[in-house]
């Protein structure tokens, strides 16, 4: 039965060839998009219990902060003991650097408290984690990443014991390496060491108000989310109340499943590009049960002839489906082959954009999933007519087989179908398309061409001679700008303790207005160099720019943003007002306000203007150094050029982050670039298929209606009128796929919407733009058939009939 279905098949190769085509595409589409699905959202953390695991984290809606670090003490609250917590632990990045070839390398690092690992629940690869105990004590032990211990030992496993000698700090023993998996959940960690308390502010104030910490927590199992919210919120009115604050400063902590937290908008992405790919196949499967009944029409005398010579509807029945078994066994296997090769090209094109990527592997469970699709997809094609034979063989035989096919209502109905979910397709990715547009027309604020930033942290080293502190700091800081300003091809220089779109060097702060009762208002903080704002291009709207006297010892001077301004004093002018800062390790600076400067978008394109306030770097240098240097348009090497300046001063310092300015603006778009070019090529797929559809509809009922043609052409019907009765069948079913689908699309794209990859979707353009495109493939798709009605001989027409 097999090898006479292959003959039978293998008679007309393009129906089998056309059908296997689109299903595979269908399959493969699927397949890797639920690979993705499994591999991002759905395979849990590399820890025990990992649903469990919480990231702890801090918002204050009063002053429009969604996502903050915690305080010192809130930590250390909430790590004595919490109720609905097994255990909470917290820990603070910072970099290890260690000597290689003669020059400094830093290794990303976490100090961490006791209690971390144990919430962490990771099992070492080799060796063991530090106990609770011993980071208490503050012992140097450490813990290296996979990729660290890679690097740095060859993968040695006597690593074990060996001491590691640190720049600036104590050797550390070794007693533990990570599994590579944990990268997901740390990051880019390399080392895992102890937080030492004498490394945390003292200061009473510093530690409520400076957030510079992130905590994990994991839940009790009969806990629930509420439950552990308001536990939360437990610990931290204690904590205000034995801090005596009696207004509420308006900040919450909240637990999130730290999955969760790791996917972030990217999860309803990338089930929507799900339900885009299961469309595709839904679309492959309707046309596929359009050409099954135009193949059946084609076949409709041979199928008399059998049923009159004796065969019974069952058999001629049972042959369709070992047809449609076969089809949907080659369907299947080339799916996977175009599935592996999508996956490969999804990982490729989603490194940076989503995490987790490379859980993005076929398993098992998918083959299950593709070997379902596989038989059930071809048995959609059964929504036809193809399963109808004509009750009486004898006068189908004299008609040629026209009883053959019973109505084609079902049959004309798919187009539709089609239609709707190809609308669907296409209005998302429009959506996707017109979101990256109206993305990338978003002005930050500050120029980014040819702006090179170096990272560092002056700290960690151990110099010579010893030197450390504010004076050594500006020391470095102002020999590093002589050394970048000499380079070729520069044209500027500036200092700020983290880059614009840079969370690195980072830090947040509650400010004061002596005289107002307002409540503190938390900013970010900056500590900058004169020619700052100049270098970026960033304006001054009131008083002045800092300059060279703004040094130590003169009136501590700031520069606010206008949000700040208008935050701080409204319609009046902040210049010569002041406000008080904590700016050092105890107490507060007051500050006068001598400029107000336009805001930029230091939080990220899609994050509007945040508070900030600028101040001169040395009135109050910083470990935390980033040095900006603008260059001549196309001029190469200057990464390289920025590091040889810096190990020209001193080789025993490290490199925490090189990037350009428009790298991180590249980086900005690049989620949402990734999207839209996944959606626009699903339903670029499913405007084809659909199309194809439309077409197979169309050309079987002009085939189906030749008899009719050649009688209305005889009774005087113009060509131009019976191309007129194909276009108007073909748009009529058309729009009502259209309308159908968009309002399927409003729905879908509402539901989408939270997502935040490139803001709202459901613009009334992006509906226009799909209506228009799709009327225009509908009108493209009935044309060849309209056209090949108007050539239709009435005299051939009615012999045919």
């Amino acid at each position: 039965m097999i090898r006479a279905a292959l003959r039978r098949l293998a008679r007309a190769p393009a129906f089998p060839a056309a059908a296997v085509a689109m299903l595979a595409l269908g399959i493969g589409l699927t397949v890797a998009m639920v690979c993705t699905i499994n591999g991002v959202l759905l395979r849990g953390l590399p820890v025990t219990d990992g649903d469990r695991l919480m990231a702890i984290i801090a918002d204050n809606p009063a002053q429009h902060i969604g996502r903050a670090q915690l305080s010192v003490a809130e930590a250390e609250q909430l790590a004595a003991g919490t109720d609905g917590f097994e255990s909470i632990g917290y820990f603070q990045w910072t970099g290890i650097n260690v000597m290689e070839g003669g020059h400094a390398r830093e290794i990303p690092a976490q100090l961490v408290s006791p209690g971390y690992f144990s919430t962490l629940g990771v099992i070492p690869q080799l060796g063991r984690l530090p106990s609770d105990a011993e980071i208490r004590s503050g012992l140097p032990l450490a813990v290296l990443s996979h990729e660290e211990w890679q690097r740095a030992f060859g993968g040695d496993p006597n690593v074990i014991g060996r001491r590691l000698d640190t720049l600036g700090h104590a050797p550390v023993e070794i007693v533990g390496i990570m599994p590579p998996s944990i990268g997901t959940i740390t990051g880019n960690a390399g080392l895992w060491t102890a937080l030492l308390p004498a490394e945390l502010p003292q200061d009473s104030n510093r530690r409520l108000d400076l957030r510079i910490l992130q905590a994990i927590g994991r839940l009790r199992p009969d806990v629930t989310m509420m439950q552990a919210d308001a536990a939360l919120a437990a610990q931290l009115s204690a904590l205000n109340e034995a801090h005596g604050r009696t207004e509420d400063p308006g900040w919450r902590l909240h637990p999130r499943s730290l999955l969760d937290l790791l996917v972030g908008s990217a999860r309803g992405a990338l089930w929507g590009a799900l339900a885009l790919a299961c469309m595709v196949l839904l679309i492959a499967c309707a046309n596929v049960a359009i050409l099954l009944d135009a193949r059946q029409v084609a076949r409709r005398r041979e199928l008399a002839v059998m049923q009159a010579i004796g065969a019974s509807p069952a058999r001629l029945r049972g042959q369709l489906l070992v047809e449609l078994s076969l089809l949907g066994g080659f369907a299947l296997l080339l799916g996977l082959a175009l599935g592996y090769a999508g996956i490969a090209l999804l990982r490729d094109l989603a490194e940076g954009s989503v995490p987790r990527v490379d859980g993005i592997v076929m398993e098992w469970p998918v083959f299950a999933v593709a070997a379902l699709l596989g038989l059930a997809a071809p048995l959609c094609a059964l929504l036809g007519d193809s399963m109808r034979l004509s009750s009486e063989p004898a006068d189908a035989v004299r008609s040629g087989g026209k009883g053959m096919i019973g109505s084609a209502r079902p049959q004309r109905l798919l187009p539709a179908v089609a239609m709707a979910l190809s609308t669907s397709c296409l209005v998302a990715a429009f959506g996707f398309g017109v979101g990256l547009w109206r993305l990338q027309q978003v002005e930050p604020g500050f120029r980014t061409d040819s702006v090179h930033a170096l990272t560092l942290f002056r700290e960690s080293l151990g110099t010579d001679s010893g030197a450390q502190g504010p004076t050594a700091w500006m020391g470095f800081a102002d020999a590093m700008l002589q050394r970048l300003a000499a380079l070729p091809g520069a044209t500027g220089v500036a200092l700020t303790t983290a880059a614009p779109l840079s969370q690195i060097g980072g830090a947040r702060a509650e400010l004061q207005t002596p005289g107002r009762d307002a409540a503190p208002v938390q900013a970010a903080v900056r500590r900058v160099s004169p020619g700052y704002n100049a270098l970026l291009g960033i304006p001054l709207l009131a008083g002045r720019d800092f300059n060279s006297d703004d040094r130590s010892g003169s009136e501590p001077v700031v520069v606010i943003n206008r949000t700040l301004a208008q935050r701080l004093f409204g319609d009046v002018s902040p210049i010569n007002r002041t406000i008080d800062l904590p700016l050092g390790r105890s107490g507060r600076t007051s500050c006068r306000v001598v400029g107000v400067v336009e805001d930029i978008r230091n939080d990220g394109l899609r994050a509007s203007p945040a508070p900030e306030v600028l101040v001169p770097f040395a009135q109050a240098p910083r470990v935390a150094m980033t040095f900006l240097l603008r260059t001549t348009a196309g001029l190469n090497g200057v990464d390289a050029a920025m590091t040889q300046a810096l190990w020209s001063i001193d080789p025993r310092q490290s490199v925490t982050l090189q990037f350009s300015l428009d790298e991180r603006i590249a980086d900005e778009l690049r989620p949402a670039r990734f999207f839209a070019r996944v959606v626009g090529a699903f339903a670029l797929a499913a405007l084809l298929l659909a199309i194809l559809g439309v077409y197979a509809v169309a050309s079987l009922q002009q085939h189906r209606r030749i008899g009719e043609f050649g009688l209305r052409l005889a009774m005087g019907a113009t060509p131009r009128r019976l191309a007129a009765l194909i276009l108007r069948d073909s748009l009529l079913i058309s729009c009502l796929g259209i309308g159908a689908g968009l309002a399927l699309a409003l729905s879908g794209l509402h539901l989408v919407a939270p997502m935040h990859i490139v803001g709202n979707l459901a613009l009334p353009g992006v509906f226009v733009m799909g209506f228009g495109a799709m009327l225009c493939a509908a009108v493209a798709a009935a044309a060849v058939p309209a056209w090949r009605a108007m050539r239709v001989s009435p005299a051939e027409a009615l012999r045919n009939d």
